[in-house]
């Protein structure tokens, strides 16, 4: 079958990765970071692997705009290239978890249309690192909101995407990362190098849900609203323990969830709920690193360096907005998802 994986195919993309993978920030290179000024800030990554992109915008933007689109830029051709490089299995699954990126563009473009954003703003925001290449998202960009979602016809987004008007936006974006979740778990765990795939997939799951509930139950949300927007198929946690911890207070809910593999070593009491939330991310990374280093010659390795990925170009935007805001150190390595 298309996605049955061999040691040769592994081998070669895990080492392509680990290449990569090598030119990652360190958080010392962020700490270091944390004490220059903003001009400082992109003058050092101008000089890293976002130099392309810095240097190609550098001309039409300035300040932290430059900032976001060039690590925007960057990611987007990260991603092709491991597209690119790879074949066989692991093109079939890195290909399919990065169709995320698909919904994040197809959301970025329709708030662009309802805020009224111009085209070529809204198009250099986008990652298009999925299925759909950027030549599709640049004819897109132009269109109205009825022809977007035409565009989407015959597609599994296509019903969600007709509620659009009829319903609260945020619930069709909920939907829309429901239905990502939904074909990806569609796959069959027919061999090893599948089942790992798949799992990964089900406890990044278990990560998104156990945020939304401690985030929406802070917000006093009801329990209907709640599983109104929790994603099926989660690792550990099912959708019916979901439906039975999420009536009960908040205190009680923290103390059903120790036991699952989520929980390990995380302090919230006493947190922000955004504060929470990255010592889940931390804990997810932390459980990435352990089962990419047990099966080294597998998927994990190259879905641990995209999530990282993904990672050091949240905190270099958290790390430039800040400093351009003049925010306290203390405040935005509080924001950064460092370990």
């Amino acid at each position: 079958m298309i996605y049955r994986g061999n040691r040769a195919a592994w081998a070669y993309i895990v080492a392509r990765t680990k290449v990569m993978k090598s030119r990652l920030l360190k958080a010392e290179d962020f700490r270091k970071l944390l004490n220059m000024e903003f001009e400082e800030i992109i003058r050092y990554v101008g000089e890293t692997e976002y130099k392309k992109e810095v240097d190609e915008l550098g001309y039409k933007f300035s300040g932290p705009r430059l900032l976001d689109y060039a690590l925007f830029a960057n990611l987007a051709r990260t991603y092709r290239k491991l597209i690119e490089v790879s074949f066989g299995a692991s093109k079939f699954l890195i290909m399919n978890y990065l169709k995320k990126w698909d919904v994040w563009n197809l959301i970025n473009i329709i708030r662009g249309k309802m805020a009224n954003v111009q085209p070529d703003v809204v198009e250099d925001i986008l990652v298009p690192a999925g299925e759909r290449d950027v030549d599709f998202w640049k004819t897109l960009v132009v269109k109205d909101v009825e022809e977007i979602v035409k565009a989407f016809e015959g597609t599994p987004y296509y019903e969600a995407l007709s509620k659009i008007g009829s319903e609260d936006m945020s619930k069709v974006e909920d939907e829309l990362y429901k239905i990502y979740y939904r074909e990806l778990l569609k796959l069959q765990p027919s061999d090893f190098a599948m089942k790992l795939f798949l799992d990964f997939v089900k406890m990044e799951i278990d990560i998104r849900n156990i945020k939304t509930i401690l985030r929406l139950k802070a917000e006093d949300s009801t329990a209907d609203e709640i599983m109104s927007c929790i994603i099926p198929g989660g690792y550990e946690l099912s959708e019916d323990e979901i439906r039975k911890i999420v009536t009960m207070p908040l205190d009680e809910l923290i103390k059903a969830l120790e036991g699952y593999w989520f929980w390990e070593d995380v302090q919230i009491e006493g947190k922000e709920i955004a504060t929470a939330e990255i010592e889940f991310d931390k804990v997810w990374i932390r459980t990435i690193a352990k089962r990419a280093n047990n099966y080294p010659l597998s998927v994990l390795p190259v879905l641990q360096y995209i999530v990282l990925k993904k990672v050091e170009v949240d905190n270099l935007r958290i790390l430039g907005w800040g400093k351009w805001y003049g925010l306290p150190n203390e405040e935005i390595e509080r924001q950064m998802v460092m370990l």
